[in-house]
């Protein structure tokens, strides 16, 4: 199979893993949203989560791409070394997170106080609960993550790919169940017991990959030692990125209750899209590109393939997520409607939720291909680019957000989170170019043209589309935006298909044979 159709078949097992998750998402969201609706409870469980994903994050989370699948996949076919280094990476992170885990505990008060000064007391006091419910999952959640890097490197997605779908689902029957017994608190039980189940699952993924009883040689073994050498430019990004994220939530906070909840509400919406298609691509894509790239990161540009699959996969990128971004943009307000508008999620919420959805919109095309960028400078064995590249744009979003808060609210913090993604990948895509030794446009133009032609035509039959089947106060509802949204997409699809673009007619044959997969043999 070719590395093109290897990457799209593997996207599409990713894409349908993150599908469900995000399906179940578009469940979980509304039932918080009915549940407590953009009030201090959905206020206070959003930095009860934000904490525990910020120690993740620093402790592992990182790794899976800027480290753990490509040195997984450079010793994949040793299975006791790989079996060595997946026990040793278990063992440290377990240490270093079960210390920040019992430290943040102890400290939550104190803690919260600093993220969040502006809550009211009640708010406060249940954030401070519902933290210290949370906290314990950043232990199982490492673990998860390490586990998923060595599927990953094993060309195991499945298991990987459906962890949050798990995790999903476990929360969302825990927080029906138990809110109304133990009030809110019983969404954050949900979020621990999801954590359990997001490991859960991927175990079994492991039966096939060496693993077995060993004596981990921990920081004598030099693949770890390699490992961490990759990631310490990382942790320090990450420790400047939950810094920014630190600072959107003190400043969030500060702009009125229920802030946090609406750019909660619009942010899982803009990361539907992004976890559909751009984290399945790129997972799939990062074992192929780590075994193209050079071990040097000065030869990048003397390797073809690693060239080839870059402008590849960032054609595939573009293809998927530019007609999601024109619908988000276009239908903001009447999503909104239909996701979120019952139970204690009033109309008055609608209007600056759905604008925080638009402008989150605008930056799709930038974050996928960012997300991209950023994991070939990993499979290249460099990190330290994308970090000093996210410490500038970092500082951009400080200005943008300072400069706008006090006139534009919780919006001017979203404008900034935009700035920031679009001015790291346009960097990111430039220094890339120039390291890979692309000059020239021209073998991509026949797919610019379709991609230009069939976004513009999509743009106008929604607009069309729109006026036609009335937008009234109340949205469009349900069968309009369907059809908006299935016109725009027939339209878009037909386009490109006119063009003759050849990543398109690669992802339709690959979707076959995957799906031919599930029919029925004759005997």
């Amino acid at each position: 199979m070719s590395a093109g159709r290897h990457i799209a078949l593997a996207a599409i097992i990713i894409a349908s893993g993150n599908m469900l998750s995000r399906l179940l998402g578009f469940v979980r969201e509304p039932v918080i949203a009915a549940l407590f609706g953009a009030t201090g409870a959905t206020d206070a469980f959003e930095v009860a989560t934000r904490l525990p994903t910020m120690i993740f994050d620093v402790a592992i989370g990182g790794a899976i791409s800027a480290v753990l699948v490509p040195v997984f996949t450079s010793i994949h076919h040793d299975k006791r070394a790989s079996a060595d280094l997946l026990l040793s990476i278990c063992i440290c992170v377990l240490i270093f997170a079960s210390a920040m885990v019992l430290i943040l505990s102890i400290f939550a008060e104190q803690l919260i106080s600093l993220v969040a000064a502006d809550f009211p007391p009640e708010t406060h006091n249940l954030a401070v609960m519902m933290t210290r419910i949370t906290l314990p999952a950043v232990l199982l959640l490492s673990l998860s993550a390490i586990v998923s890097g060595r599927l990953y490197a094993a060309k195991k997605f499945a298991f990987p790919a459906f962890s949050i779908s798990a995790m999903n689902a476990t929360l969302i029957v825990a927080a029906l169940a138990l809110t109304p017994l133990i009030g809110p608190p019983g969404v954050a039980v949900g979020y621990l017991a999801g954590a359990i189940a997001h490991l859960g699952i991927q175990l079994p993924g492991l039966a096939n990959t060496g693993i077995h009883i060993l004596r981990p040689r921990l920081l004598a073994n030099p693949h770890l030692r390699q490992a961490i050498n990759l990631y310490l430019p990382v942790v320090a990004g990450l420790i400047f990125a939950q810094m920014i994220v630190l600072i959107d939530t003190r400043l969030a906070a500060s702009s009125g209750e229920g802030s946090l909840a609406m750019m909660r509400f619009a942010t899982r919406l803009q990361q539907f899209p992004l976890g559909v298609v751009v984290t399945a691509v790129t997972l799939a894509t990062l074992p192929v590109l780590s075994q193209a790239a050079p071990q040097r990161f000065a030869n990048l540009a003397l390797s073809n393939e690693f060239r080839r699959l870059l402008g590849l996969t960032t054609r595939y990128l573009l293809l998927l997520i530019i007609p999601l971004a024109i619908i988000m943009i276009g239908l903001n307000e009447s999503i909104i409607r239909l996701v979120y508008l019952r139970g204690a999620f009033l109309e008055d919420n609608v209007a600056p939720t759905a604008h925080a959805l638009l402008i989150y919109s605008v930056q799709l095309p930038f974050v996928a291909v960012d997300q991209l960028f950023i994991f070939a400078y990993y499979a290249a064995r460099n990190t330290r680019t994308p970090v000093v590249v996210g410490i500038a744009t970092g500082m951009l979003y400080i200005a943008v957000a300072l400069a706008t808060v006090n006139q534009l609210g919780f919006h001017g913090l979203v404008w900034a989170n935009t700035a920031q993604n679009s001015c790291h990948a346009l960097v990111l895509g430039v220094l890339l170019w120039r390291a890979t030794g692309m000059s020239s446009f021209r073998p991509h133009l026949q797919f610019a043209v379709g991609l230009s032609t069939a976004s513009a035509l999509a743009i106008g039959i929604l607009l069309l589309l729109k006026h036609l089947l009335g937008n009234s106060e109340e949205g469009l509802g349900l069968l309009n935006l369907s059809l908006v949204f299935a016109g725009t997409l027939l339209v878009y699809v037909v386009t490109i298909r006119i063009f003759g673009v050849q990543e398109a007619k690669d992802l339709v044959h690959q979707l076959r044979a995957f799906l031919n997969r599930f029919q029925p043999r004759n005997a």
